[in-house]
């Protein structure tokens, strides 16, 4: 997505503006509805997934040809037997993630993964190794970017998988799988995390951690 339809104020005022996709009217609502993120524009009265967000908080920049960015770090979390974390996202992109989020202005990636990984799952306090940096055009958010600099992480060690996840309201329906499996999963994975699986399982893990 391009901003070139933004008030030249929106990029540098350092304010957060919410901006409608289809009439780019300014502010959206945002509401919950059967378990779903969506937002409606009071201008307009389109109902959307998605909105586009420029949130000073978050790391987000346009690249040379004007495509507007975000930088997100998500953490695959394995437990002995080599199944993966994964939850039905409630907000869009819908489908089958991994904890991730979007990391924020002064904050170290791995921070962001720890911090993500503690929100959308209650699990807190694990070593985490970082995997690979994964540019992925063609990932939308519900913030309006359709491309995102992913910092992928994993744990350092085996999680137990009777250790209680607690989902937050992001994020519905824990459930454990192979890389195999999700791919072949019911519910689909989303786009990121289909890109992503192939830097978990062929990515050389980095010596570093962050915990």
């Amino acid at each position: 997505m391009k901003l070139d339809f933004l008030p030249p104020h929106a990029l540098n005022d350092g304010a957060e503006h919410h901006y409608c996709l289809r009439c780019h009217g300014e502010p959206v609502e945002w509401r919950t509805t059967g378990g779903r993120r969506h937002c409606v524009c009071p201008a307009c009265g389109h109902t959307a997934d998605r909105a586009l967000v420029l949130d000073p908080a978050v790391r987000w920049w346009t690249d040379a040809d004007g495509e507007y960015w975000h930088e997100t770090a998500g953490v695959f979390v394995h437990d002995v037997r080599g199944r993966l974390l994964f939850f039905d996202r409630t907000a869009f992109p819908f489908g089958l993630t991994i904890p991730a989020g979007h990391v924020e202005c002064g904050e170290h990636p791995g921070e962001a993964a720890a911090r993500e990984l503690r929100e959308e799952t209650g699990i807190a306090g694990e070593r985490l190794e970082h995997l690979a940096r994964v540019p992925v055009p063609g990932d939308g958010c519900r913030r309006g970017a359709d491309a995102h600099l992913w910092h992928v992480y994993r744990t350092a060690d085996a999680v137990d998988t009777g250790l209680a996840v607690h989902l937050g309201p992001e994020g519905t329906s824990a459930v454990w799988l192979t890389p195999d499996e999700a791919l072949h999963h019911p519910v689909p994975v989303t786009y990121a995390v289909r890109r992503l699986l192939d830097a978990y399982r062929g990515a050389p893990v980095s010596s570093r951690a962050t915990g």
